[in-house]
């Protein structure tokens, strides 16, 4: 019985493989595979910035004695976000200096008005001189000249007859003579000395005009150059802000002292972003154009993707593990409020 169910089964068996084995195969269907396009994009990483900071340092050492504000503060440009303890004495050192500009200003103002009284009155008194009808066509100095000659030769004639006490005749003549050259001579020097008096009061007039036009300009004026330096040296004790924004770090605290340059505070407009790239290599530089649109995608924001446009193209290099990199600065073109400075970004470069 064993022996019968056996054989059945082994019958059964070869059937089933023989059936199995006289299927025709089936014909897979062929399918289609796409294209392969090499990807040419562009990815660089970047820093997310705000577009406008500055770094304020002190341009003066000593001591602070004030300050103003705080971190996270906003501030216009010019704000005075601290100032050393000299203050004082250097803003009495320019009230003193404007004092001196001012009476500056009187005096150069009096010099003028007198200057032009000086020339009005030189200008009358030449123009009420009678000139000698033998100095026509000469000038006062060769009017001058000439009657020397005519002196030196009266005075040559007379000489010889000086001292006697009731010149007559021949001798009365010559005294007459020499006296009308001395006359004349005389009337040269006076026409002369009214006409060197004229071209003084002129001079005089085109000085005090210059100092004035220089202290209206506030140049070569010495009480002018004293207030520059005065100024100068109240701004060196004063951390004043360049532009307005938030005050993003301060570092420095009242009664501390401070040295000229170092770095005491930052001030960032956030209203603003831009992102500047750290690993842009050599290659891939020059297929990057000023105006390009980019897609930047924050680390910590990959939800939010950022449109921007290349603003600038860095002409100097770097290296960066072993490779040569450009820095290229990307204006974004909006902005989200959890954006912070420093923020590592993914770009990439739209063709």
């Amino acid at each position: 019985m064993k022996r019968y169910a056996l054989f059945t089964l082994l019958i059964l068996s070869i059937a089933l493989l023989t059936a199995c084995g006289a299927e025709a195969p089936a014909t897979a269907e062929e399918t289609a595979l796409p294209p392969i396009t090499a990807d040419t994009s562009i990815i660089a990483e970047g820093r997310l910035e705000p577009a406008q900071y500055a770094d304020i340092s002190f341009s003066a050492g000593g001591v602070v004695g004030e300050v103003f504000f705080a971190e996270g503060d906003e501030v216009t440009k010019d704000d005075i976000l601290a100032q050393l303890d000299n203050v004082d004495l250097l803003e009495t050192d320019v009230k003193n200096a404007q004092d001196e500009v001012e009476r500056a200003e009187a005096d150069i103002l009096t010099e003028v008005a007198e200057a032009y009284e000086a020339l009005r009155v030189a200008q009358q008194r030449l123009d009420n001189y009678s000139i000698p009808v033998e100095f026509d066509g000469m000038t006062p100095e060769e009017a001058a000249a000439e009657m020397k000659i005519v002196v030196d030769k009266a005075r040559a004639d007379y000489d010889p007859y000086f001292g006697y006490d009731n010149p007559r005749g021949y001798v009365k003549i010559l005294a007459d003579a020499l006296e009308d050259a001395w006359a004349d001579y005389n009337q040269a020097l006076e026409w002369m000395s009214r006409e060197a008096d004229l071209e003084s009061a002129k001079v005089r007039l085109a000085q005090a005009q210059a100092d004035h036009e220089n202290l209206l300009s506030g140049e070569d004026i010495a009480a002018q150059r004293n207030l520059s330096t005065a100024e100068s040296a109240l701004a060196d004790a004063e951390l004043r802000t360049p532009i307005g924004g938030t005050v993003a770090s301060l570092d420095v605290k009242e009664g501390e002292s401070v040295a000229m340059g170092q770095a005491s505070a930052t001030v960032a407009d956030f209203s603003n972003w831009q992102v500047v790239t750290t690993d842009l290599t050599e290659l891939d530089v020059v297929n990057v154009s000023e105006g390009q649109k980019v897609t930047v995608t924050l680390d910590a924001m990959p939800e939010s993707p950022l449109t921007g446009t290349v603003l600038s193209i860095g002409q100097t290099f770097a290296e960066s593990q072993g490779d040569v990199v450009y820095e290229v600065t990307i204006s974004l073109d909006e902005t989200h409020p959890n954006m912070r400075w420093g923020m590592t970004a993914l770009v990439e470069f739209v063709e």
